[in-house]
């Protein structure tokens, strides 16, 4: 995986780490949702994240994959950007001015 997210103003907010999929059972098997988090802490330490840890991007809130995955949504409105966003506002913001 590894590819780069971004939202829909080209902010980069993660990678996806992993893919959700659904088996049907009228039908082949289909990419339901990309999956990221924590993964690269985990391959440090050993082991591996539970599902439930990863943060979910619905296939259909992907507009495009290419070099990088670009999602509909603002950064803003995906709780995949919250590291991103509680740095801005913890120590970015603290720092400046």
């Amino acid at each position: 995986m590894g590819r780069k997210i971004r939202d829909r103003d080209g902010v980069p907010i993660g990678v996806v780490d992993d893919v959700e999929i659904e088996i049907r059972d009228d039908g082949p098997p289909h990419v339901s949702a990309l999956l990221s988090g924590r993964a690269l802490l985990y391959r440090m330490l050993g082991g591996g994240p539970h599902v439930d840890e990863l943060d979910r991007s619905p296939i259909d809130r992907v507009r495009d994959i290419d070099v990088t995955v670009d999602l509909e949504e603002s950064q803003e409105d995906l709780e995949l950007a919250w590291p991103e966003r509680w740095c801005r506002d913890h120590i970015i913001s603290d720092s400046v001015g």
